[in-house]
């Protein structure tokens, strides 16, 4: 709030207090007039909501709301004059008021009722939307809009009354900050003066009013006056609101903001002839459209308190929907015409159609009839407001203006490939080459065929019409069409009309692949595009397959040239290509890919890594120049593997494994049938669920391509059959010395143990503590460190009787003995068991063990 600086000294500088300054009570000053303690936080004067400025400390005030109805205001009395009241005494509680302006009233309804009737027995290609009353959405709860307001500045004819609250700063001789408020009595306590009438006096007047009794007492002092909370007053909001009742609001409050805090009229209550009585008399008027319309709010009066707003009930409406500025009811005031109804509306936007406007009224509580009204915009002998204001409107008409026919007129349009496309003004005789230019053409556009779409009336069908391009721009008559209106010009690409030339190169290029063949294209320019020959590529000779063409044959032939005297512009081999053109750059004989020039030696050479290889070399070749083996290297676990056999070995898996997933599902929709008993079932569903997750297992493997080969000391092992042709791609790994055997599968304790010389497969599995009952003693293998395989089936029942046979088979360091699980031997399931012994196999080559089914 605006503050008054007084200053009783000769004149001199003033200064604000600093808020962390002490303000101390002057020596004499009465017991009941309390200093208020100065602020901790260094901020000048905010105590009073919205002060600006000022020299008290901060002492936040809650703002005022307003009351509900019939509603009390526990206002406490100070203990003695000028001492600040606690801060909730006097803050009214604020009432919720329900948003009734939501709802659709009686008239909105019937508004509704004209609208949607009129749409169903004449089709319209448009619709109006809802209308509502207007104003009443102004006081909606969540707008608040109107709320009084308790912090707003008051001006210097704001009249003073008990309640209201003051804050006075003096220093000088005298020293202080006060708060006083304005007893019921219309007094305030000034120290060491007493107590000065102020009720009625306006704020404007105060400062001389209280200057004049402080320099009765003191000499050469100064003093501020701020408005600090201002008091409530009781109002009484009745008739056609939301709420009704009594009120406490803010001694600044008008009409509108009583009417607020009542949540506003109904939408049964008129908004034009809203009274204030005052004394039991009519004081004001109040047609709120004036404010809501024109921003006229003179007659917005400041209440006092006792006063009683009414609103009565709403007068006649008429409602105007369609294109004009606000659509919605209106409620009439002296408005009689269409001119007035429109001057409420807004006005008719420019898209509404004047030649037919449509009233559609209740004819003497009888029915509701329709007129239509027919207004000349183009009259020379009435305007527009002269004809409306000769329309008649009565209560709960409704005035429907309808749209303009949106149809774009007076245009042709351009589109396609064209640099602007879009809809041209049509002027008369306008011709292709005005509508179409060179500058407006893109690049590379099809100039055989332009196409002029045209509606025929009266049914507006399509036909097309076409011209070429180049003659109508030289102005040709046959060529450059005269256009109508609604013409649409279409241009096309020269490549959506025709097969774009094309070569190919391929090879040992950069990029190769497809590229457009452009006029005088050769080969060197292809090579460019393609990102030139790579380092292996062979350039003596390349090849050009050309393509002869004829209207019942096609033919190819080839053509050598010498990419190296083409690359260097030689006419006689940096030739003309023509379409469909293949130019093959063939690759250096004998050069090696990358990743096919290097082999991989890993584990106990002297010095392991990546060699690359010579055409011819051979294992034992690699081997020396890797240093040869380390004195670890356990040579009879030795593992070689090569990329061809890792592709062959995943090719057959994958076809077993498919093959063998096919028949498992199918056993397994076959159990029910064809299993004798149910332990049958049940043991041949155990079995197939066992098969099927080990196909599972195997399907995630992958082969390792690996070869067995027998590794001696390197100077038995050139020239022996192993040492064999290396290949890019190929990896020896050698580990160290091992000095374990895994027996593993159905034995009692599958686990790994020490191997010891010239000790059996009975050795290691006696060490096992032998085989179980469910274990398959004929299928019994042993996979020997470097890969190799030998199992008890290899061996005859002669060698088991004279000796010699499978258990007394020598076990080498790093060799494992595997005890597959019986199987059982039913009759129907022995295609599976061929898939079992197919699928250990495949396990070994992929590197993993295949213990049992169940």
């Amino acid at each position: 709030m605006p503050f008054y600086n007084y200053n009783n000294t000769l004149p001199t500088s003033t200064y604000p207090l600093p808020a962390t300054s002490v303000v101390s009570q002057p020596a004499g000053a009465p017991a009941n007039l309390s200093p208020v303690p100065a602020p901790t936080l260094p901020t000048r004067l905010n105590s009073i909501p919205g002060t600006n400025a000022g020299l008290i400390g901060q002492t936040t005030l809650p703002s005022q709301t307003a009351q509900g109805p019939s509603s009390t205001t526990n206002t406490a009395s100070p203990a003695t004059p000028g001492t600040p009241p606690a801060e909730t005494a006097s803050v009214p509680p604020k009432t919720t008021v329900p948003d009734a302006t939501a709802e659709i009233s009686s008239i909105e309804r019937a508004m509704q009722d004209s609208v949607t009737n009129a749409d169903k027995t004449v089709p319209q290609p448009f619709s109006f939307t809802q209308l509502t009353q207007f104003g009443y959405n102004y006081f909606r709860p969540e707008t608040q809009g109107f709320a009084a307001l308790s912090d707003i500045p008051v001006g210097p004819d704001y009249i003073l009354g008990s309640g209201d609250r003051i804050a006075l700063t003096l220093w000088g001789s005298i020293e202080g900050t006060y708060e006083l408020e304005v007893n019921r009595s219309g007094e305030i306590t000034l120290p060491r003066v007493g107590t000065v009438k102020v009720s009625g006096v306006k704020f404007g007047q105060l400062p001389a009013l209280l200057n004049g009794q402080l320099a009765k007492v003191f000499k050469d002092f100064q003093f501020t006056l701020t408005m600090g909370k201002l008091r409530l007053i009781k109002v009484y909001v009745v008739g056609e609101v939301q709420a009704p009742g009594d009120y406490s609001v803010s001694s600044l409050s008008t009409l509108i903001n009583a009417l607020a805090a009542a949540g506003g009229p109904t939408k049964n209550g008129s908004l034009r002839s809203i009274a204030i009585r005052r004394d039991s008399r009519v004081i004001e008027t109040v047609d709120l459209y004036e404010f809501f319309l024109k921003g006229d709010k003179s007659r917005d009066i400041r209440l006092q308190p006792g006063d009683i707003v009414f609103v009565p009930n709403i007068g006649p409406v008429a409602g105007i929907a369609g294109n004009v500025r606000r659509p919605a009811v209106y409620e009439l005031k002296g408005e009689k015409t269409l001119k007035e109804l429109l001057a409420l509306a807004g006005g008719i936007i420019p898209t509404g159609y004047l030649q037919r406007l449509q009233i559609s009224r209740v004819d003497a509580h009888d029915k509701k009839v329709v007129t239509d009204v027919h207004l000349d915009p183009k009259s020379s002998e009435k305007t527009l407001d002269e004809q409306t204001g000769a329309i008649p409107i009565q209560d709960m008409d409704l005035v429907k203006i309808f749209p303009i026919d949106s149809t774009l007129r007076g245009y042709a349009r351009l589109e396609g490939y064209v640099l602007r496309p879009g809809d041209y003004a049509l002027q008369p005789g306008m011709r292709v080459d005005q509508l179409l230019s060179k500058d407006n053409l893109l690049p590379e556009y099809y100039a055989d065929a332009g196409q002029v779409i045209r509606l025929y009336p009266p049914d507006y069908h399509p036909e097309v019409l076409y011209f070429n391009i180049n003659s109508a721009l030289a102005n040709d008559p046959a060529n450059n069409l005269e256009l109508h209106e609604f013409d649409t010009i279409r241009i096309f690409s020269r490549w959506e009309m025709e097969e774009m030339p094309r070569v190919r190169i391929n090879g040992e290029i950069q990029r190769p692949g497809e590229y457009r063949l452009f006029r005088n294209m050769r080969v060197r320019d292809l090579l460019m595009f393609a990102g030139n020959p790579r380092q292996t590529a062979y350039l003596s000779t390349a090849e050009i397959t050309r393509i002869n063409r004829t209207t019942s044959s096609v033919t190819s032939c080839p053509i050598n040239i010498s990419l190296e005297e083409a690359l260097k512009g030689n006419p006689s081999d940096n030739i003309l290509l023509q379409p469909y053109d293949e130019l093959t750059v063939r690759k250096i004989p004998n050069w090696a890919e990358e990743n096919e020039r290097y082999i991989t030696l890993k584990g106990e050479f002297v010095f392991p890594g990546t060699y690359p290889i010579f055409k011819g070399e051979r294992l034992s070749s690699v081997i020396r120049r890797a240093g040869g083996f380390t004195p670890k290297a356990y040579l009879h676990g030795a593992k070689f593997t090569r990329a061809s056999v890792r592709e062959l070995q995943q090719k057959r898996m994958d076809e077993f494994l498919s093959n063998a997933e096919l028949e498992v599902n199918t056993k397994m929709t076959e159990l029910a049938t064809i299993a004798s008993s149910q332990e049958e079932l049940a043991s041949a569903k155990a079995t197939l669920e066992g098969v099927r997750r080990n196909l599972q297992l195997l399907k995630a493997a992958k082969a390792e391509g690996r070869m067995v080969i027998h590794l001696p000391a390197l100077d038995q092992f050139a020239g022996s059959p192993y040492d064999i042709e290396v290949m890019g791609g190929d990896t020896l790994e050698v580990p160290q010395s091992t000095s374990s055997v895994a027996v593993l599968g159905r034995v009692v304790n599958p686990t790994s143990f020490i191997h010891i010389d010239e000790k059996d497969v009975a050795y290691y599995l006696n060490l096992a503590g032998g085989t179980t009952l469910d274990s398959d003693g004929d299928g019994i293998y042993v996979i020997r460190a470097d890969g190799s395989i030998f199992s008890r089936q290899q061996y005859s029942s002669l060698a088991s009787i004279f000796g010699g046979g499978f258990l007394n088979e020598q076990i080498a360091a790093g060799d494992a003995i595997v005890v597959p699980q019986r199987f059982e031997r039913t009759a129907w399931l022995r295609n599976i068991k061929e898939i079992t012994t197919i699928m250990s196999q495949i396990a070994v080559t992929a590197g993993t063990v295949l213990l049992g089914l169940r």
